[in-house]
């Protein structure tokens, strides 16, 4: 009967077993193996009691749950190690996690101080960057602007050595390069502002040259026109010889083999005229857009030159006849030295000016012996004289290609009544 019960009850823990297992997978089909499992638990208990073996099926479970608490134990103790180290390694596992977690808290602590200092670096470096940026773009523009007052000291320097070339190159540098650089610093706008006053100094400074060298050119006049009257009277020598040899010996000599004669004989080299001052002055003044403004000093200097040299005192006595000569000499300077400039310069100096100033200048002269026409044909020495002078400053002006005709007429109503 015991071994029955104990039979009973073990199909009933492998049926419940049964039912655990296939309750976690089954789900609804589980019920009805649970209630089978009633089912089957109820005949036994029924049988049980109806056989008044209710403390044999009470021993019966106590020795069937004995055994199975052994099993159970002696399962456990099997895996009972296994579990304390898998526990103990948990905890290990816990408390390296716990120091690895504060570790990285730690790290994250260092790395944020670390970020924090790496940024106030980056920052400083990045406004140090920017401060030796605004320096050097300070100090390019210091030496631009170290370059542009060097130009115009150089330019002062320049004017004060007379080099006006070079001058007025540095001042059109300024003008249409420097002054661009500069132009948005007060000090660049001052600069611009004294261009003109640049311009007037430069100008000035070549005017004045030019001036002392007309001033100068009296004494070269001179010289020009007493070695071109003398070559001049040269000339008329040698015309007389030759007319008198004609007449002796009835031949006739055509004028353009007197001139080739006259070539052969005329080995005179002529007073140079260094034009340079003029014609620097000049570009000076076409540079600055200031030609037409020069060219209207020019006129005037040049009329009131020959105002001077026509204004010396003369007297038409024998033996001060050497002061209208001088002044015939530096009228003949004057008007070759006009010939030179409007041959080299012409749109510069016009044949018309120089024309105009011819006429004054032969009226002015004119006039000078008109007003002691009485003396000059009341004493024949004088008369003859002067007509030698007259005659020969003809034939050079006529040489260099001015018209004479005026004087001539004078000349022959002075000297042939």
């Amino acid at each position: 009967m015991a071994d029955s019960i104990q039979q009973q009850l073990q199909q009933l823990v492998l049926l419940s077993d049964s039912v655990g297992t296939a309750g976690a997978g089954v789900g609804a089909g589980s019920v009805s193996t649970v209630e089978e499992a009633m089912e089957q638990l109820g005949p036994l208990i029924h049988s049980v009691y109806r056989a008044n073996k209710q403390k044999l099926f009470r021993q019966q479970v106590d020795v069937f749950a004995q055994r199975k608490d052994a099993e159970i134990m002696k399962l456990c103790g099997n895996y009972h190690q296994e579990f304390v180290q898998s526990v103990a390694q948990l905890l290990k596992v816990r408390q390296n996690t716990s120091e690895l977690q504060e570790k990285v808290v730690g790290l994250n602590a260092e790395l944020q101080l670390s970020g924090k200092s790496l940024y106030e670096k980056k920052a400083e470096l990045l406004s140090l960057r920017r401060e030796h940026r605004n320096i050097q773009d300070a100090v390019d523009e210091v030496r631009g602007c170290l370059d542009v007052v060097r130009m115009v000291a150089g330019f002062d320097e320049q004017v004060v050595g007379k080099q006006y070339y070079e001058a007025i190159k540095t001042l059109g540098a300024l003008k249409d390069q420097s002054l661009a650089q500069v132009r948005r610093f007060a000090f660049g706008r001052m600069l611009e502002s004294s261009i003109p006053h640049m311009e007037t100094k430069l100008q000035g400074a070549a005017l004045r040259d030019m001036k002392d060298w007309l001033f100068g050119l009296k004494k070269t006049t001179r010289d020009i026109g007493r070695h071109l009257t003398t070559r001049m009277q040269r000339k008329q020598g040698m015309w007389a010889e030759r007319d008198a040899a004609v007449k002796k010996e009835r031949y006739f000599v055509s004028s353009a083999v007197q001139f080739v004669l006259d070539e052969e004989y005329d080995h005179d080299e002529p007073v140079a005229v260094d034009m340079m001052p003029l014609y620097q002055c000049l570009h000076i003044n076409e540079k600055l857009g200031r030609r037409a403004e020069f060219r209207r000093s020019f006129t005037e200097d040049r009329s009131d030159q020959l105002s001077l040299i026509l204004a010396s005192p003369v007297q038409f006595a024998l033996a001060q006849l050497a002061n209208f000569e001088a002044m015939l000499f530096d009228v003949i300077g004057f008007f070759v030295v006009e010939h030179g400039i409007l041959a080299s310069a012409p749109d510069f100096r016009s044949k018309a000016d120089v024309d105009t100033l011819w006429d004054a200048g032969i009226a002015k002269l004119s006039d000078i012996i008109a007003r002691s026409i009485q003396t000059i044909r009341g004493d024949q020495a004088i008369s003859q004289a002067l007509q030698g002078s007259l005659t020969t400053f003809t034939y050079v002006m006529e040489e260099n290609a001015y018209d004479v005709r005026k004087l001539r007429e004078l000349m022959m109503a002075i000297f042939t009544l």
